[in-house]
């Protein structure tokens, strides 16, 4: 079977307050499949602030998406899947998550933009087949 899910980006800015290393575990714990870049940034005040890229493409992208969506309830609940589908423009999801509770290892919906996810689809209809869980 054909994927639906063409790429997914997961994009975090961990500050130098923040312990080393927690988001990038969290990240691999959770996701699993994909790479990990990390870029140094420079803050307004000249302190560290870390990127955390995360990306997978096709067939691992589209289990790191269901992945997602069963842990954060989508398949199960209509209240999330329609926050979720309030995130779709076309063929591209933009999911936003809670980053305290990513760095304890859990996933939860946050619109304070702190992580961002983007999911790319081939289509909007694969999109939507996708969300609705239809194979």
């Amino acid at each position: 079977m054909k994927s639906k899910v063409k790429k997914i980006e997961l994009d975090v800015h961990v500050h130098a307050t923040e312990r080393d290393g927690l988001f990038e575990n969290a990240i691999k714990n959770i996701f699993g499949k994909g790479s990990i870049k990390v870029e140094t940034l420079q803050g307004h005040y000249g302190n560290e602030i870390k990127r955390i890229i995360f990306t997978a493409f096709k067939k691992d992208a589209e289990e790191v998406a269901r992945s997602l969506l069963k842990k954060l309830g989508a398949f199960e609940s209509g209240i999330v899947l329609n926050e979720l589908m309030k995130g779709l423009d076309k063929n591209t999801l933009y999911v936003r998550l809670d980053k305290q509770k990513l760095a304890m290892g859990t996933l939860e919906l946050d619109g304070d933009n702190e992580v961002k996810i983007i999911i790319n689809f081939y289509s909007e209809k694969d999109a939507k087949d996708f969300l609705l869980n239809k194979t």
